[in-house]
């Protein structure tokens, strides 16, 4: 019967600890598709600044409430080269902050508010904007139906949690392990650790401290002291996202709990000072605030603890992330040429969907694809007009390094989307991933177009084919066109994929088509009057007809980014 009884409390805990895990998985997708752009908008402000690095990672982790989306997005970047690592050790900093966030809404709402009392009408609230079309609409519906699942998990938990007046074995185990000094606090980081790597969800062993400190099972110095080792828990999933990535990924993966690890060490030495301070600070803000002087004061205290924990450990070491940065490639050294095993890689969460964060990476990725083939067209006006052999060859083999790259880069998103299409979608993100595999395709069309372009100009010279002055002229006035319409063309990849952008695009691509077409019908007449050498004439046209074809690429690819409505 005793084990029969256990065997239900246990089972107990863990069905309220996947409720709550349930509920934090939908907010935190629902938060995603909501603020999927925002996050690109906050991340492009970076640049090089730690401070804006480590505001950034605040932001968006206290925003889509999940530290692991943000820490394996930013392995992946990092992987993919989107990032460095001094901005992503900046950001990782910010993420620690951004997630105790989580631990003030559990602290507040989940033991000074009787939420068996709003919680149906909450789901009432909800399940209008479930049914509702849109995807904002229904990512507000599953966000509410989150919400309240994830305190009812809450509410469940410190049911199924024994308390100390309980009595059972395991409160008699637990409680001869307290108040016996340092030993103590070491061994209950270890538990907070231990937790942490099982469940891998930092928010959801915090909320299961809370609970088992607000029932009495545990001290308040011991809670601390699980949060401690909860945050070196955490780390866990960067490090396994960083395990088929690139030396730059392993590092930040590492940087992020060298960070924490750091924290822990100077936090145990100083831990009764942080103990009593994070204890007065909860009595200070509670004031006479009748709802908190009712509920456990004690969880009020350990959110104080756990914030103050990261943004002290974070305002300490900001200042050596250059020192920090120099371990790391001790650590893991740096490689010959190490910048180009920098690959677009997919890496899952197990806990909760990521289609967002990994949409987000893809357009990332396919913005730098565009700027690629950009930048192999512009090698085609001076490959044209160079006539010294040594540096035609130089430019020859780069444009045809961009066209193997451009191959690569279109194979490794593709197989990149294609894992994405694996979750369950949306039909909004449907849409967007039906977008990227029609963009990559004619970037690569592009890339192909330059590649003609290259074999035209070869062909020509080894043809003593030399165009006149006039020509020449005629084409580096479309050459600009081509580059005007492509510079449209990223700066449209490098926002939000939305209707509306087609205006400037479609007006470029008109130009050209009206350009190519006056100066084919120019280029006619004079080769008919004798003007131009048939010889020169054949190349020159085949040159103004494969500029065109390549807008015609530049223009699909707008019209893919408009296609992608919400």
């Amino acid at each position: 019967m005793f084990f029969f009884d256990s065997l239900i409390s246990v089972l107990s805990v863990l069905g309220s600890l996947t409720l709550f895990l349930f509920g934090m998985k939908l907010m935190s997708e629902s938060l995603q598709r909501l603020g999927g752009s925002r996050m690109h908008k906050v991340f492009s402000s970076i640049v090089s600044n730690r401070f804006r690095a480590i505001s950034a990672g605040f932001l968006v982790t206290g925003f889509i409430q999940s530290s692991s989306a943000v820490t394996v997005m930013l392995v992946s970047f990092v992987n993919a080269g989107l990032f460095n690592l001094t901005q992503a050790l900046g950001i990782m900093m910010g993420a620690n902050i951004g997630t105790t966030v989580t631990a003030w809404l559990v602290s507040y709402f989940g033991f000074r508010v009787d939420f068996n009392i709003i919680l149906l009408p909450m789901l009432g609230m909800a399940l209008p904007f479930l049914f509702m079309k849109g995807t904002r609409k229904k990512a507000i519906g599953e966000f509410i139906t989150g919400f309240a699942l994830l305190f009812l998990g809450l509410q469940f938990m410190k049911s199924a949690i024994p308390g100390i007046e309980d009595g059972t074995p395991l409160v008699g185990i637990i409680s001869g392990f307290t108040n016996t000094g340092l030993a103590s606090d070491l061994l209950f980081v270890g538990v907070g650790l231990v937790i942490t790597l099982l469940i891998q969800s930092s928010s959801a062993t915090i909320a299961l401290t809370f609970v088992m400190c607000h029932n009495g099972l545990i001290g308040y110095d011991n809670a601390a002291a699980m949060i401690l080792g909860e945050n070196l828990g955490t780390t866990i999933t960067a490090n396994l996202a960083a395990i088929m990535a690139n030396s730059s990924a392993k590092r930040l993966a590492l940087g992020h709990t060298l960070f924490n690890l750091i924290g822990i060490i100077w936090a145990l030495i100083f831990f009764r000072y942080m103990i009593d301070f994070s204890s007065a600070t909860a009595r200070l803000l509670a004031g006479n605030n009748t709802m908190l002087l009712n509920g456990d004061i004690s969880t009020l205290g350990l959110s104080v603890f756990h914030t103050g924990f990261n943004l002290v450990n974070t305002l300490l070491l900001v200042w050596f992330i250059p020192q920090l940065k120099k371990l790391l490639e001790i650590i893991i050294p740096l490689r010959a040429n190490e910048k180009k095993s920098y690959r677009l890689k997919y890496f899952k969460s197990k806990l909760m969907s990521m289609n967002e964060v990994e949409l987000l990476q893809a357009r990332e990725e396919i913005h730098l694809f565009g700027k690629h083939v950009a930048y192999m067209f512009s090698l085609i006006p001076e490959y044209l007009t160079e006539k010294r052999e040594g540096k035609f060859e130089k430019i020859q083999k780069r444009i045809i390094k961009c066209e193997e790259q451009a191959d690569e880069y279109e194979r490794e998103i593709a197989e990149f989307i294609t894992k994405i299409t694996e979750n369950d979608l949306s039909e909004a993100n449907s849409r967007r991933v039906r977008s990227m595999l029609k963009i990559i395709d004619d970037l690569e069309s592009i890339a192909d177009q330059c590649m003609q372009m290259e074999r035209t100009i070869r062909n020509k010279n080894e043809a003593k084919a030399w165009f006149t002055q006039e020509m020449r002229d005629a084409l580096f006035l479309l050459f600009d066109l081509v580059n005007e319409s492509l510079t449209n063309m990223n700066d449209n990849l490098s926002k939000d994929y939305r209707p509306g952008i087609l205006a400037k695009a479609t007006e470029t691509e008109l130009r050209i088509n009206e350009m190519r077409d006056k100066l084919i019908s120019l280029h006619k007449q004079k080769v008919d009057a004798g003007e131009f050498p048939y010889k020169q004439a054949a190349y020159y046209a085949e040159l103004l007809n494969q500029c065109e074809k390549l807008a015609d690429h530049v223009i699909n690819v707008n019209q893919a980014i408009a296609s992608n409505t919400k």
